[in-house]
């Protein structure tokens, strides 16, 4: 018989395989399938932010240059025109926007013109170029992160500069023809070294100097002080039981001067200010410190107010504004309105500490010399007179005690008694106030009485019987010069001095009051000048200006600043503006700064005015060479 075999298995294993083998391909055609519909979306949606991102720069690539500052931004459309707004912009429920703006940089720099491959470290700002990025970032569909980013160079094309660098030719020139001409200038300006304008600085040879003239008070009385104003001198003295204090003289000639008037005080006079037709006075009085003397009669002087101080203690020194008087009593400082001069008022008063020697105004700050060891030199804010205020102090290395001070600008000077073997004389920056540091120092090698700054010169009146006023120069604080020195037979106790002459108070017997003339070979030395150059024609009326930069010397107590002014009539009107478009403001940026746009848009023709500043008598600023730049557009 015959057997047979089931075969039922191996159909079973074949439905298997078939079965898994299509469940295979079913799962991969679904999987290609999937793909292809997620890739047709992100294709869909990546181009979708390109497409934004391009929106997005071709919008910035036709704004105004002037707008393109540098930070993150939206565009939109106002009013047809597209704007940027801080921040970014969230575009069909699902892409978010940015555009960065930023500056560039390149290797190499000559006055504004910047030039040379783009560097990310360092460099020189290139104000015709920008890096703009337009950063698209979404989620898709598939809930992935995605991002797309565009970035580009942007230029200022059509940029044109115009340059001086040479103002040797000299005023009177109206259009820009000659390069080395202006327009006109005052006397404050020297520009007659090629390649440069600067301020006048002057030159005195104190080496030269002569006596002129003495004036002999009665008795044998020191000349504590005297203050020179439009000719006229007014000499003040210590008590004279038996004559004047205070000695009114014309000096107008200074070989020649002599007595106008005289008034007996009734007792020593420590300092004297003259302003309009009143003198104010410091003296010894217990019974009225502050004294109010009317001069305007220079042949009969009067007490015209007295004021009477809190303690017995001497008045030492006394300073006047426009409005406020203040003095120093011992260890106080006062302040008092003179709206009424033959009646000053009180204010207010500050302690400063230990006995204040010599005060000096200047601005909104009253500086103070003191014997307090632990801060010689004392700052004192009376922006409010009726609230003073302490702001900055120094202390000197020892136990030194001041006795004379002096502001320039953004310098202080202060003088002591003899240090011994250390300095007496020193050089503050006080461009801080509430910060003063010390900048430079001299050994006198004796006590100062007192000294002036005139230019770069510290004429400082000593206790050497020989030099009793020696000349220093004092441009360099670390190194301050002997010049020369002067025996006038009596210590110098006060001076007042200018350009060229210096009247001394002194303790001689006889002959106190001394006159110096020094050889003046130019006593111009400017604080300010101004010069307007002449009008350059951009060709066209339809312009705008860019920026402005120059290059030159500026230390810091000295100021450049510029003005622009524009018109479509070649003889102006000319209205000088600065950066916010109104006469107020100066560009004083010299690397560059950006010129107010509207106020100068679409004029053909343009001139710059120049002022140069010095705050002190000792430095200059130097201009060698400016540049404008200007667009002209079709």
């Amino acid at each position: 018989m015959r057997n047979y075999k089931q075969q039922s298995g191996f159909s079973l294993i074949e439905l298997l395989v078939a079965i898994s083998f299509f469940s295979v391909m079913i799962v991969l055609i679904v999987t290609v399938t999937s793909f292809n519909s997620k890739s047709k979306n992100l294709y869909e949606e990546r181009s979708q932010a390109l497409l934004y991102a391009i929106e997005g720069m071709e919008a910035v690539k036709i704004m105004n240059w002037d707008n393109l500052e540098s930070g993150d931004y939206s565009v939109v459309i106002s009013t047809s025109t597209w704007e940027l707004q801080g921040g970014s912009q969230v575009l069909a429920g699902q892409y978010v926007r940015n555009i960065n703006i930023e500056d560039v940089y390149r290797e190499n720099s000559s006055n504004g013109h910047t030039y040379g491959p783009i560097t990310d470290t360092g460099g020189y700002l290139d104000l015709d170029t920008k890096k703009v990025s337009v950063t698209i970032d979404w989620q898709s569909r598939t809930s992935s992160d995605q991002q797309e980013i565009l970035e580009n160079y942007i230029y200022r094309f059509g940029a044109e500069r115009t340059s001086q660098t040479d103002w040797v030719g000299g005023p009177g020139q109206s259009n820009w023809s000659d390069e080395t001409k202006f327009f006109s200038t005052d006397s404050g300006m020297d520009y007659s070294i090629p390649g440069i304008v600067t301020l006048n600085a002057g030159f005195i040879d104190w080496n030269n100097s002569t006596t002129t003239a003495t004036f002999d008070t009665l008795g044998n009385f020191d000349d504590n002080h005297v203050y020179e104003t439009d000719g006229v001198a007014y000499l003040v003295t210590e008590n004279n039981p038996s004559g004047p204090e205070l000695y009114i003289i014309d000096v107008s000639d200074i070989y020649n001067p002599y007595q106008l008037g005289s008034l007996n005080i009734g007792d020593a006079v420590t300092s004297i200010v003259v302003q309009d037709d009143y003198a104010y006075i410091s003296t010894w009085d217990n019974g009225g410190e502050v004294k109010v003397v009317d001069v305007s009669n220079t042949s009969s002087p009067f007490i015209s107010g007295t004021y009477d101080l809190p303690t017995n203690d001497n008045a030492l020194d006394i300073a006047v504004s426009s409005n406020q008087i203040y003095t120093i009593q011992g260890s106080k400082l006062y302040s008092f309105s003179i709206n009424n001069p033959g009646d000053p008022s009180y204010l207010d008063e500050i302690s400063v500490d230990d006995n204040a020697t010599d005060i000096y105004l200047s601005g909104n700050y009253v500086y103070v010399a003191t014997q307090d060891a632990s801060k010689e030199l004392q700052i004192i804010e009376v922006t409010n007179p009726a609230n003073l205020s302490p702001i900055g102090q120094y202390d000197l290395a020892g136990s030194l005690k001041g006795t004379d001070i002096f502001v320039r600008g953004t310098r202080a000077f202060i003088s002591t008694q003899n240090n011994g073997s250390g300095a007496e004389f020193f050089i503050f920056d006080i461009a801080d106030p509430s910060n003063p540091s010390l900048l430079g120092s001299y050994e006198v090698n004796e006590t100062v009485h007192s000294f002036s700054i005139v230019g770069p010169y510290a004429l400082v009146g000593t206790n050497f019987l020989a030099q009793e006023l020696i000349v220093l120069d004092v441009s360099v604080p670390s190194g301050i010069n002997l010049v020369s020195g002067f025996d006038l037979n009596g210590y110098v106790l006060g001076m007042s001095a200018n350009c060229s002459v210096i009247y001394a108070a002194t303790s001689s017997n006889d002959g106190e009051f001394f006159i110096l003339f020094t050889n003046v070979f130019d006593c111009d030395y400017s604080d300010v000048g101004i010069l307007e150059s002449s009008t350059f024609d951009t060709g066209s009326d339809e312009v705008v200006y860019n920026w402005i930069a120059w290059e030159g010397t500026e230390p810091s107590d000295t100021s450049i600043r510029l003005q622009l002014a524009t018109s479509n009539n070649i003889s102006g009107p000319w209205v000088f503006r600065g950066p916010d478009g109104t006469s107020n403001t100066y560009y004083t940026d010299s690397s560059s700064e950006f010129i107010n746009y509207t106020s100068h848009e679409d004029q053909r023709y343009f001139r710059y005015k120049l002022y140069l500043d010095s705050f002190s008598g000792w430095h200059v600023p130097i201009l060698e060479e400016i540049t404008i730049s200007y667009t002209v557009y079709p």
